[in-house]
């Protein structure tokens, strides 16, 4: 028998733990005799109870069996999210913060490490808790007072924050810089559209098709996977000093000259580096992806976790590995300068190959434009799982909308969340400044510093915490063999990066110098400043849907869910009383004479008409 909860006793779990009977769901059964009065209940007989107001029914279609992940598409849901283009966007920022090639390739080190602790952790939450929405269900079982206030935190701040407007504005450039000649001066109003265009592409495809999707994430695993290894290969060729004829007469610094003094010029200040690791946090950002669609991936029977916990592992370390080889052919290839210098690095590791050419321009711009756009399909198939499965617990306004799924069992309403604000932070992001971009696709990655550190000092308190227990007996590691010995030490790694982050990234620093630039800038507060807003928005929306929205008389909770097959039926109640019942009424009220007025008026209109 299996010690590993399954999906359902566990999302049972959370709803007698969030949603214990209360009287009018006693009332409620009563009421409703068979199912069809459930969903029906204004074909009831019985009359309701009098301050119970049956607001809203949603339905969610779960995925069939055959149709879970397994160890290749889990592994492409992985992959896909971590390798986008910030492994080609992000090593000159961190070369120009740290100065040397020496230090970067240690911070890039460095940062697969917390990955790898940050692995352990989620594999533990997912073993624990294998529901689709990840993050947002593990804060809710840990954090249990004040009741629900870190889950409306989280849920506001993933809702606004978790687009896909990074990768998509880089796909943009990349679009812009394949299709026109060296020199050219892109246009951030067309960079901004071919974004938009992407993500609605994107939305649009996903919202007709999950196979689809599937059949697509495999597709670009295997092309990401070929393209990494290309590139690593063209850089042990740069370390052996070969390149092509046309490249070889070329007068300029190649292969292990470039490498001989590689910690000339490290300059290491609190700010800068914490700015390198959090765009480095980023770039290795996804290794937690599938915890978000977690009841889509094959559970074997004897070992239900094996391919969750199989597939995240070996993706993990293939990225980490690839990630060094990509910086280590970019120190190689290209001069510190080159690197800190260039606008498009891919473009120029291509023309110290092989060569100046305007071909590398293209090839460079199709080649992140074709991975971005793998990254986005990715990161969106998870994210919107998260946003339905917030709507799911009854956060968002309009619940069962957006917790329902489309004809074509997809996540429509969620999708249309996606887009929205995905677009907004597109429209938003300051691409005239030298550091808008990057300050603007970190604040996601500032504000899951705080999420890591939340989950990380729970895990330490797991073998004392009633929530982590199952079937009476106390929690022990099952992500690992080698159990707590293992566990605790990577988790200590974890939220001390993450709380390193957290903290210097406040501090101010001259970002002019430490980016090599006389652009303006964005200044240090912004990131950490929206990112805390964020987290301020989240919690006076708790304080107004569960305080101050109860205090004045009306309450709306997720009140059962049915399950028939593979289609969820979610039924969302609406309480009025007091305050918020007299506004109704008197609302309801003046609508009703407003309503006799118009037909008085349309009868003597009428009236009149005949008489002429």
């Amino acid at each position: 028998m299996s010690t590993n909860p399954s999906p359902s006793v566990v999302r049972s779990q959370r709803n007698n733990v969030r949603r214990p009977t209360s009287n009018h769901e006693i009332e409620l059964d009563a009421y409703q005799d068979d199912e069809s009065r459930m969903l029906r209940p204004d074909q009831a007989k019985t009359g309701r109870p009098d301050n119970l107001d049956l607001g809203s029914h949603g339905k969610l279609k779960l995925v069939r069996p055959r149709d879970h992940l397994g160890y290749f598409s889990t592994s492409a849901l992985i992959l896909n999210k971590m390798v986008g283009t910030g492994v080609f966007v992000a090593p000159p920022t961190v070369l120009a913060i740290t100065g040397s090639k020496g230090i970067s390739l240690i911070l890039w080190l460095l940062g697969g490490v917390v990955s790898w602790a940050g692995l352990a952790v989620y594999l533990e939450y997912g073993i624990r808790f294998p529901l689709s929405g990840g993050e947002l269900h593990y804060i809710d079982f840990v954090w249990t007072k004040p009741k629900l206030l870190m889950t409306y935190t989280y849920s506001i701040f993933y809702i606004i924050l978790s687009g896909s407007q990074a990768n998509s504005l880089v796909f943009g450039q990349s679009v812009l810089l394949a299709s026109t000649v060296e020199g050219t001066v892109l246009d951030p109003r067309l960079q901004k559209l071919f974004a938009i265009l992407l993500i609605a592409a994107v939305c649009l495809l996903q919202a007709f098709s999950r196979i689809n999707y599937v059949r697509f994430a495999n597709a670009f695993a295997v092309y990401k996977i070929t393209f990494l290894s290309i590139v690593s290969i063209l850089g042990l060729c740069a370390l052996r000093n070969e390149r092509t004829p046309v490249a070889a007469v070329l007068d300029d610094p190649y292969g292990v000259k470039n490498l001989s003094d590689a910690f000339a010029g490290t300059t290491l200040k609190l700010y800068p580096v914490s700015i390198a690791m959090l765009d480095i946090f980023r770039v290795y950002s996804g290794y937690e992806n599938a915890n978000f669609i977690l009841e889509e991936v094959r559970r074997p029977p004897g070992d239900e976790t094996r391919v969750f916990r199989r597939g995240a592992k070996f993706t993990i370390l293939i990225v980490w590995f690839f990630y060094i080889m990509v910086n280590v052919s970019l120190f190689a290839a290209c001069s510190t300068e080159e690197l800190i210098n260039s606008s498009d690095v891919l473009s120029l590791f291509f023309s110290k190959v092989f060569g100046p050419s305007p071909k590398t321009r293209t090839a460079s711009g199709t080649l992140l434009a074709i991975s971005a756009a793998g990254n986005i399909m990715s990161a969106t198939y998870s994210a919107v799982r998260v946003k339905q499965e917030i709507a799911r617990l009854g956060i968002l306004p309009f619940p069962a909308y957006f917790a329902k799924s489309t004809r074509y069992d997809t996540p429509g309403p969620a999708l249309l969340l996606h887009f929205i604000f995905s677009t907004v932070f597109i429209i938003a992001t300051p691409l005239s400044n030298a550091n808008g971009y990057l300050v603007f696709s970190t604040i996601f990655y500032y504000d899951r510093t705080v999420v890591a550190m939340v989950l990380g000092i729970a895990l330490l308190a797991a073998p004392h915490l009633k929530t982590f227990e199952y079937e009476g007996q106390k929690w022990s590691p099952k992500g690992s063999s080698l159990g707590l010995w293992y566990l605790f030490p990577l988790t200590g790694i974890y939220i001390v990066a993450n709380l390193f982050v957290f903290v210097v990234d406040w501090f101010p620093a001259s970002l002019q110098n430490t980016l090599h630039t006389k652009e303006r800038v964005v200044a240090s507060w912004v990131g950490p400043t929206v990112g805390t807003a964020c987290f301020a928005a989240g919690a006076a929306y708790w304080l107004w849907d569960r305080h101050i929205l109860h205090f004045l008389g009306y309450d709306s909770e997720p009140l059962q869910e049915r399950t028939e097959g593979l289609t969820v039926h979610i039924t969302f109640e609406r309480r009025l009383s007091g305050f918020a019942a007299c506004i109704v009424k008197g609302a309801m009220l003046y609508l009703d004479k407003l309503k006799e007025f118009w037909d008085l008026v349309i009868c003597r209109r009428h009236r009149d008409q005949d008489e002429m």
